[in-house]
């Protein structure tokens, strides 16, 4: 079993507070992943977990035991870095050993241990090679399996396929996913790629300059984002914002289009700035004059299976749908967008959601 509680967590450098009070809980066997911007604490959070760092203020429980002073060889966990940090005058078998060789562990059970983690990597074929003659996901491969040999409670990923080209990302993803569900262990994941948080995690948690924005399963948090924060960093290309007034049963556009409320959202008889949020799937292409907004294609960005079209809409800015993969040339043309109101996102004057659409 291993739980992770973090309660109040604080660090500070200096004058400079890094991470302001952060209470997460990290079930067992849970794939947890932080993400969040450059410089948001994701990492520093993560070297506060495990020893490498020391909290200014808080707890760390492992197992409702707390950790937050033990040094980082006695805490049981294990960290997968960025830069795989493999020693290069040693084979891959003996990076993988080296732990248990300090440790002084038998020779029958470090063997047995390298052979396991060889066979769930797919690595038995280079245990002799040195890490020279690997190639990118090959040495991630051999830093991961130096992670499993040592049994953690917990694993802790520091962006760990950053460095690899996309191809690779894709297929070590699966992999990471794949050891996920055969080691059956809690993982912790620290990244700044959404398609990463989405296809591997249980539980995301997005942070923003030091603090917890929002934690939850990846379609909770794309399908109803705590704010506008959250909706903005989450979906790729980004959600469009629209200012907007709200009055007593209509949402009044920038550009002077209406929308009535959407179903559900509570009407109100005093006027109120907000903004409508609106992700590229939710919205339809069609000839100008004759949906809710009017815009001009300034591009059209061609996927294969879908095609992206980003418009300039006067006094609401940049809008992208997303269309079928052979939509037409329509690059400098004016076309409307249509906008259901049961599909909108709408966000209060402080970014703080307060509707969202329905899941149906």
């Amino acid at each position: 079993m291993a739980r992770l509680e973090l309660k109040s967590l604080t660090k500070s450098f200096g004058d400079t507070r890094v991470i302001k009070g952060v209470d997460l809980t990290i079930e067992d066997r849970e794939f947890c992943v932080f993400l969040g911007p450059s410089g948001c604490g994701k990492s520093t959070l993560l070297r506060l977990i495990a020893g490498l760092e020391q909290a200014t203020s808080g707890q760390i429980l492992l197992d409702g035991q707390d950790i937050t002073g033990l040094p980082s060889a006695k805490r049981n966990l294990a960290m997968v870095f960025q830069s795989y940090a493999l020693y290069p005058h040693m084979t891959v078998r003996q990076n993988m050993s080296f732990s248990l060789e300090l440790a002084k562990a038998d020779r029958k059970i470090i063997d047995e241990k390298v052979g396991r983690a060889a066979r769930i990597l797919e690595l038995e074929p280079l245990l002799d090679r040195k890490p020279a003659a690997l190639s990118g996901g090959q040495r991630q491969r051999v830093a991961i399996g130096r992670a499993i040999v040592r049994e953690p409670r917990i694993f802790l990923f520091d962006e760990p396929l950053s460095n690899l080209d996309a191809s690779l990302r894709v297929q070590m993803r699966l992999e990471i996913a794949r050891l996920h569900k055969e080691l059956n262990a809690t993982m912790i994941y620290v990244t700044h790629d959404q398609v990463e948080a989405m296809t591997l995690a249980d539980k995301v948690v997005i942070f923003n300059a030091g603090n917890i924005e929002q934690a939850g399963s990846p379609q909770e948090l794309y399908r109803r984002p705590a704010n506008r924060f959250v909706a903005g960093f989450l979906g790729m290309p980004q959600m469009a914002f629209l200012d907007a007034t709200r009055t007593d049963s209509t949402l009044t556009l920038a550009n002077g289009g209406t929308l009535p409320l959407p179903p559900g959202m509570r009407s109100t008889a005093e006027s109120s700035r907000v903004t409508v949020g609106v992700r590229p799937e939710q919205l339809t292409l069609g000839q100008a004059g004759q949906g809710t907004l009017d815009g001009r294609v300034d591009m059209i960005e061609r996927l294969g299976s879908d095609a992206y079209a980003y418009l300039s809409v006067p006094q609401l800015g940049r809008v992208t749908v997303r269309c079928e993969g052979d939509v037409g040339a329509i690059e400098g043309t004016s076309v409307s967008v249509a906008l259901k109101p049961e599909r909108i996102h709408v966000f209060d004057a402080n970014g703080v959601a307060i509707h969202h659409p329905s899941l149906s």
